[in-house]
């Protein structure tokens, strides 16, 4: 039988909120400074401890198992995503990931350790204003209103070029070689996450003998050109998302092409006159926020929903309403659950890291070369291309040239991967991480960006890889056919 995802998503929403008051609950008071990390913590008797270490007293979060846990195991490192992403909100989580892999998970929390690189607005995109409780106060949001909201923030940020060392990835990797050493570990696991994949890999070249083995979920990979070709990869993962949608005789777009009838939807909500749209919870269907959206806004959450299949299984049904009124409802679905603010990412530690470290003329450069071959993408590319510029600038920092090289990890590694991943897209972490003798991959083709937070039996497959003797083929998944399929949103039950 199948059920609609109203009660899946609404219960994800309630799940986030209720960790994230758990978390603020649990965090210390601001005034109580933590002890300095040491061994004793790894044994500590508290189901999650703080700790800091370096000499900019960078916060660690030490997770233990509830069940199933041996001292005698090697932690887990795991190494954040953004660049930014902060710790505190990811502390529930990495509960989740020491249970089920039965070892004492270590959290950095760097973002979160420096207050001159945070701003009272963290929200993960500026593209999330415009909302309003009533229609006649939804903005069309405009480049001009997105312009002085990022001037407000980044006036807040105190960067200094010693600050901007101190947060560097060789920096920071330099820094977690010493935390292993100073609480005596010989080794331990390390798994990382988006850009923390660049972050392990840098650490791999320093402290290889540290390393037991190294997981890289959606790794980060500027080091291959097609990485920066963001309108190719979005595009392919549309593509990709259309063909799942063409094998199920209940997906709503099955005879459409979503990567040309999508950018086409978008279109029609290019003007400052069009009507607000309500956007609804899932499961009450009560109209909980209005909104104006302009095309960047409409193709960011495109952008972003296609990141996790349970908001990638609305698009088709967005994409098959039948006039432009119907699909202006529809698209409230999408909106309503992405169009949140949030707190997780800290914007100053974002972009200094990008901005100082990343050849940005590559990217800019590959913007221009999709709009070529997508021209109905370029309010989306041209979107890109100018925020980051405009950051930059204010902040003062010129971007490198070219990108120091990265060579392959040499002790056991596996890489996951996503077949509707627009932001590290599969073939791309393939051409970064070709099969070798210690390299093996997994891509999971129904599955977006950062694929363990989606289905548990990914995090079966990295429990098989750390636990026992790896082969050296690449091994099978445990995640069955069920666990992969997506079930496309319809308002229609199936019985």
């Amino acid at each position: 039988m199948k059920k609609l995802i109203t009660s899946a998503l609404v219960s994800l929403v309630l799940l986030v909120q209720f960790l994230m008051l758990t978390t603020a609950v649990w965090a210390q008071p601001e005034t109580e400074k933590p002890e300095h990390c040491s061994q004793v913590f790894l044994q500590g008797s508290a189901t999650t401890d703080l700790c800091i270490w370096s000499d900019g007293d960078t916060k660690l979060y030490v997770i233990h198992p509830t069940e199933d846990i041996s001292v005698s195991l090697p932690p887990v490192l795991y190494l954040l995503g953004g660049p930014g992403s902060k710790g505190n909100v990811h502390i529930n989580h990495m509960a989740l990931i020491a249970n089920r892999l039965g070892r004492t998970v270590l959290l950095p929390d760097p973002a979160n350790s420096v207050a001159d690189l945070e701003c009272s607005q963290t929200d993960m995109d500026d593209a999330q204003r415009g909302i309003a409780t009533t229609p006649e106060n939804a903005v069309f949001y405009t480049r001009a209103l997105q312009q002085a909201r990022l001037e407000a923030c980044l006036q807040q940020v105190k960067i200094t070029p010693a600050l901007q060392a101190t947060i560097s990835t060789p920096e920071q990797a330099r820094n977690l070689k010493k935390l292993r050493e100073e609480l005596g570990l010989d080794a331990w696991i390390v798994f990382a996450e988006s850009y923390g994949g660049r972050l392990a890999v840098t650490l791999a070249t320093m402290d290889e003998a540290g390393i037991s083995k190294l997981i890289l979920d959606s790794p980060e990979t500027p080091w291959v050109p097609a990485f920066w070709h963001t309108g190719r990869n979005f595009k392919h993962a549309l593509r990709v998302l259309s063909e799942l949608c063409r094998d199920q005789y209940r997906c709503p777009a099955k005879r459409l092409r979503l990567e040309e009838r999508l950018p086409e939807i978008i279109s029609v909500f290019d003007r400052e006159d069009v009507e607000p749209l309500e956007l609804k919870d899932l499961y009450t269907r009560e109209v909980v926020a209005y909104a104006r959206p302009t095309q960047e806004q409409l193709f960011i959450t495109t952008f972003m929903a296609l990141r996790s299949a349970e908001r990638a299984e609305l698009m088709p049904y967005i994409a098959a309403a039948p006039n432009d009124e119907g699909l202006k409802k529809r698209f409230g679905l999408l909106l309503s659950q992405l169009l949140r603010p949030g707190s997780s990412l800290n914007i100053g530690f974002h972009h200094s890291v990008r901005c100082s470290e990343l050849p940005l003329g590559d990217w800019y450069s590959a913007l221009e070369a999709d709009k070529v071959e997508a021209p109905e993408l370029s309010p989306f590319l041209d979107y890109l291309a100018w925020r980051q510029q405009f950051v930059c600038q204010a902040l003062n920092i010129i971007s490198p040239s070219s990108l120091t090289s990265y060579p392959a990890p040499r002790m056991k590694t596996l890489v996951l991967s996503g077949g509707l991943d627009p932001v590290t897209p599969a073939p791309v972490i393939a051409a970064a991480f070709p099969s070798d003798a210690n390299i093996s991959t997994l891509q999971y083709e129904t599955l977006g960006h950062v694929v363990h937070t989606q289905l548990d039996c990914v995090l079966r497959d990295i429990r098989h890889f750390i636990g026992g003797t790896f082969p050296d083929q690449i091994p099978a998944t445990t995640c069955s056919k069920k666990d992969l399929k997506m079930r496309f949103f319809s308002p229609v039950v199936w019985r």
